[in-house]
């Protein structure tokens, strides 16, 4: 199996940069790539990405579309898209992101949360609410004729059949009688009037 390897940034494709020797702390915000070098404390919130590089050293709690890091960072990290360590990462905290690539060599210790989310108020891909998948190829809530209902599910009727004890619609409801006997009150046309 081939090693993962992430795509290396030119620097100069980023509009700011945070240098080496720069130690700062507090909430950053930013529109436009950004790549931190030096060391930051703080809160970290973006709707572009983030470059941390080899020898920056992040405390933050970190939210962007793209988290790139071949540094350290300790924080739980959002990225919106994609979150990618490069082999010389150190990761300290928990993440939640769609698409998460890691390199041999990285040392990530936390949770990892791939639901997919994306940011409030955007739905969820193909209209569909979180955890309602559909379980070879039957809609859920719909399962083969002849098959037992999972256990803790009801019993549904194969589509088109009205569930147990309920008539389609059009249907008169009557008292039903059993097969061959007839209702009180009702003479057998064999047997003539009254006696």
């Amino acid at each position: 199996m081939a090693e993962v390897r992430i795509k290396d940034i030119d620097e100069h494709e980023i509009d700011t940069i945070l240098a080496d020797d720069i130690d700062f702390e507090g909430q950053l915000t930013f529109k436009k790539p950004l790549m931190i070098k030096g060391k930051f404390k703080g809160e970290i919130r973006s709707e572009s990405a983030l470059y941390v590089g080899e020898k920056a050293v992040v405390e933050a709690k970190v939210e962007s579309s793209l988290v790139s890091s071949k540094g350290r960072i300790k924080g739980d990290i959002t990225g919106h898209s994609r979150v990618e360590f490069y082999s010389s990462a150190h990761v300290d905290g928990d993440i939640s992101t769609p698409d998460f690539v890691v390199e041999s060599g990285c040392q990530f210790n936390g949770h990892c949360n791939m639901t997919g989310q994306k940011k409030p108020g955007q739905p969820h891909p193909q209209g569909q609410s979180q955890g309602h998948q559909e379980q070879h190829g039957q809609p859920q809530g719909q399962r083969p004729q002849g098959q037992p209902a999972p256990l803790g599910q009801p019993n549904q009727p194969p589509q088109g059949q009205p569930p147990q004890g309920q008539r389609p619609q059009g249907q008169q409801q009557g008292p039903q009688q059993p097969q061959g006997q007839r209702p009180p009150n009702q003479q057998n046309p064999q047997q003539g009037g009254n006696r």
